[in-house]
């Protein structure tokens, strides 16, 4: 049964402009942030339909087509020359038992393959009406993950919060006062696997440009739990949160992809043993506010994987321009800027071998530090259901090595990309 599209407009409109702070875990299906047109109600049960689509151009700095597409640059970038790709299609079926059940998943198509990009049970209640429960258990992002509003992620949201893992998680939130509540949650997971990941937004076409992130959950030799728990506190439109997360490295997706991932990581302290474990630890700090078509974020990490310690953070800032164009067309443009960094501790000391952590060399991508500056124009074009997304990303590398008086050396990888994402 489709929803009467008045309804729906008034629905985005007040997501849009009246909130944006997250209420328990971020579920990208969510009826908050993609609001719900097709649902099926039989005898205490309700199935309800969602999707995707994403169209994207990427044009990445510089010329490409022979003679400037060198094999090095089709291995480290993809290709200069511009494209035009299907990132995803995502197909959400949301099955609710009853009022307070639901088992939920995500269907990812892409064309090159299809995977699960979500499933998960899910429990909400409030008992007493003051203090709302919410379980999940099952494969979903961690539950610190927020919405970017960006295609693009941050660094470090692209190195620790952005795949799914394996997890039961529990959160509560107290209602203190109008406009005002107390969240606290604590989480269970298995360990992720470390692994590449592009520092360029497209997804399809990957290079040797990456950082080291934490991939997909998948099933791995000497795996482990991962504990972890937030706690955050929001009141008209301020939001503050903590959290952090702790558990063992194992030798197979951990130190292992850490010695070969940075060739100069056997020559640290210990670098060289084989087949052990390794500690692992990451915490971070949110500022927010969310109101007024403000929206405003400022994160940092800071993460102890082995003997690697990585920090980083980002500040991004957009305000939603609401125009009252009739039919639904044209609710709003929001124009956005982000400054990011990522940095690894100590990377430029020298080491026993006379060589330091970072090189310049493009094979050695995962040992630079970054920083990236992020404009965006989103507009949502009709309703909730049509988004366009113009970004453009100016990427600064720091390869540089003093103590070896070897300068910082630029690489041309700044990117534009444009999006029609379609949602229903």
């Amino acid at each position: 049964m489709r929803a009467a599209p008045s309804l729906l407009l008034i629905a985005s409109t007040a997501v849009l402009f009246l909130g944006g702070a997250p209420a328990f875990a971020f579920d990208e299906f969510s009826d908050g942030y993609s609001p719900a047109n097709f649902i099926l109600r039989t005898d205490g049960l309700s199935l309800t339909w969602k999707g995707e689509l994403e169209v994207e151009f990427h044009d990445i700095e510089g010329e490409g087509g022979p003679g400037h597409d060198s094999p090095t640059d089709t291995k480290t970038l993809g290709t200069r020359s511009p494209f035009v790709e299907l990132d995803s299609f995502w197909l959400a079926i949301r099955l609710g038992l009853g009022e307070y059940v639901g088992f939920f998943s995500i269907l990812d198509f892409r064309p090159d393959g299809a995977r699960l990009g979500a499933a998960f049970a899910d429990f909400r209640m409030a008992s007493p009406g003051w203090l709302h429960h919410h379980m999940e258990a099952g494969y979903h992002t961690p539950f610190v993950k927020i919405d970017r509003r960006t295609e693009r992620y941050p660094l470090i949201g692209t190195a620790y919060w952005r795949e799914p893992e394996l997890h039961l998680t529990y959160e509560a939130r107290l209602d203190i006062a109008r406009r005002t509540s107390l969240e606290a949650g604590l989480t269970l997971a298995m360990m992720r696997p470390l692994a590449p990941t592009g520092v360029q937004e497209s997804t399809t076409e990957a290079g040797t440009i990456n950082i080291l992130g934490l991939g997909p959950a998948e099933t791995f030799s000497g795996n482990g739990p991962v504990g972890g728990a937030r706690l955050s506190l929001e009141s008209f439109g301020v939001h503050l949160e903590a959290f952090g997360f702790v558990g063992r490295m194992a030798a197979e997706g951990g130190t292992d992809v850490l010695r070969s991932a940075l060739p100069n990581y056997r020559y640290l302290d210990g670098g060289d043993q084989t087949d052990r474990y390794g500690d692992f630890r990451w915490a971070g700090a949110r500022l927010g506010y969310h109101d007024h078509n403000i929206h405003f974020w400022a994160e940092t990490i800071v993460a102890q994987e082995d003997m690697l310690t990585r920090y980083g953070g980002y500040a991004q800032l957009s305000y939603a321009i609401p125009f009252s164009i009739p039919g639904g067309w044209l609710p709003a443009l929001e124009p956005l800027v982000r400054v990011e960094t990522l940095r690894i501790q100590d990377s430029t000391a020298l080491q026993s071998n006379g060589q330091a952590l970072r090189s310049t060399a493009p094979i050695n991508a995962v040992s630079w530090d970054y920083d990236i500056l992020t404009l965006a124009l989103i507009s949502q074009l009709y309703r909730d259901l049509v988004r366009v997304r113009i970004e453009y990303y100016f990427i600064r590398e720091r390869n540089g090595v003093a103590a070896l008086s070897l300068n910082d050396v630029p690489f041309a990888n700044n990117e534009l990309l444009l999006q029609l994402e379609l949602r229903f």
